[in-house]
C-alpha cells in the first residue's frame, strides 16, 4: 500500500482515539506505519504536525509555509 496519499488519512488506534492526521501527498508505506505507531507508543498521545517533522524531516509536504505579513488589510468590498 505504498505510495502517496490522494487525501488526508486521519489513522486511530484501537479505541478509536487519533494517532496522527497524514496530509494530501504524504508518501506512505509499511515503514513509516511502525515509526508512526512507535513514536504513538512512546508519546502516549495524538501526535502533532511537529511530531511528524521530527520523523520524517524529508518529507515536502509537512513543510510550513511561512506566513508573510505586510501590515495591509482592507476590510472595504467592492460593489459593482
Amino acid at each position: 500500500m505504498a505510495g502517496k496519499l490522494k487525501e488526508p488519512k486521519v489513522i486511530t488506534d484501537y479505541n478509536n482515539k487519533p494517532v496522527c492526521i497524514l496530509p494530501t501527498g504524504f508518501y506512505f508505506d509499511d515503514s513509516r506505519w511502525e515509526l508512526i505507531w512507535e513514536r504513538y507508543d512512546q508519546k502516549g498521545e495524538s501526535l502533532t504536525m511537529d511530531d511528524l517533522r521530527l520523523l520524517f524531516p524529508d518529507e515536502p509536504t509537512l513543510d510550513v509555509q511561512q506566513l508573510v505579513q505586510t501590515g495591509d488589510i482592507d476590510f472595504t468590498t467592492s460593489k459593482e
